[in-house]
């Protein structure tokens, strides 16, 4: 059967039907959660999707990345720089989706193969929006509208990465339902790290619907440079780095809450570049496009006359580690995708 499917073939399905037809189409959806608010899970969506679609595009390639945004603050429209602009209808898609009225909207290009569906100050009306629905139609299963819909437009990219929203359930059940995978970013502040004791509650939602969710790994977000040492062999030579105070303790403190979950800790570390995030957020740059831009030959003048204190090296830094963990992460999972198929 073909997508995306008729009403009539939708109405003659069992809701087991349904999952085992759209599954295959959502392998390679990524969720990006933690409850907790400003653990970096906008900045590593729109980061990590803005590194994949770059590198797609360097290869010639015709596929695509496609980001989600659930969060009503809808701040990855600022990371990428579409809020406001032609197309950001603030989530109104999504609701349309859940309610039954149209399909997803998507931004094209806003980076070359790079797309996006936007969040924003509508998706407030979700809890509404489901209640509402559940009254007018009670036999249909509202929580596979979104999965269904990403499953219409899946053959056209790569990866799928969705910013989820902290603390608001049913966007949360929604994205859990439609994805395969699950990065948790966790920020140095005790609450993050709360935070990512709750996500195996969105598990345990959504595990009727989405049996095959699988978390991919805690992502250590926000953590201080001076917290990182240099390891050099006996000829002086950078061969390493090593973790110390506050990050060393984080990451022991991260493992005990995983226990025996076979969750593991990405090795790279995003850390903490205030400076660098928020000139990405008020340009609308990410990483690696703002240590473009500061490695251009105006940018010490430009820096001068609006005096700004942001260094090629930090911006670069920032940029590095992005495409680390990016290939981190793709690297674990395509290790998760083909032991499934083994």
């Amino acid at each position: 059967m073909n997508f995306p499917l008729a009403t009539a073939a939708l109405n003659s399905m069992t809701v087991q039907q349904m999952v085992e037809l759209i599954r295959p189409k959502l392998k390679r959806v990524i969720i990006i959660l933690n409850n907790k608010g400003g653990a970096g899970k906008t900045t590593t969506t729109a980061n990590v999707g803005g590194q994949l679609a770059t590198a797609l595009a360097a290869a010639g390639s015709s596929k695509r990345i496609l980001c989600i945004d659930l969060d009503p603050q809808g701040n990855l429209g600022l990371d990428l720089g579409y809020q406001g602009r032609t197309g950001d209808d603030q989530g109104q898609s999504i609701i349309n989706v859940v309610e039954g009225t149209g399909p997803l909207h998507v931004i094209r290009d806003v980076r070359p193969n790079l797309d996006v569906i936007p969040g924003g100050k509508v998706l407030k009306r979700i809890t509404a929006s489901i209640i509402g629905t559940r009254s007018m139609d009670p036999g249909r299963e509202i929580m596979l509208s979104l999965a269904q819909a990403i499953a219409e437009i899946s053959d056209d990219y790569e990866w799928i990465l969705i910013d989820c929203p902290p603390n608001i359930v049913d966007l949360q059940y929604l994205a859990a339902v439609a994805a395969e995978y699950v990065l948790i970013p966790v920020c140095f502040d005790q609450g993050s790290i709360q935070g990512l004791e709750g996500v195996s509650d969105v598990f345990e939602a959504s595990a009727r619907l989405n049996p095959s969710l699988t978390p991919l790994g805690v992502l250590l977000f926000g953590f201080d440079r001076t917290n990182l040492r240099k390891v050099k062999n006996s000829e002086g030579e950078v061969i390493g780095v090593r973790e110390i105070g506050f990050l060393a303790e984080s990451r022991r403190e991260i493992t005990e809450v995983l226990g025996d979950s076979g969750i593991p800790i990405l090795q790279t570390v995003i850390t903490r570049a205030v400076k660098v995030a928020r000139e990405c957020r008020k340009r609308g740059k990410t990483f690696t496009e703002l240590a473009d831009l500061t490695a251009g030959e105006d940018w010490k003048e430009h820096s001068r006359r609006h005096q700004l204190n942001l260094s090629v090296e930090s911006a670069e830094t920032s940029a590095i580690e992005i495409e680390e963990v990016t290939a981190e992460i793709i690297k674990r999972a395509l290790e998760l995708e083909a032991e499934a198929h083994a």
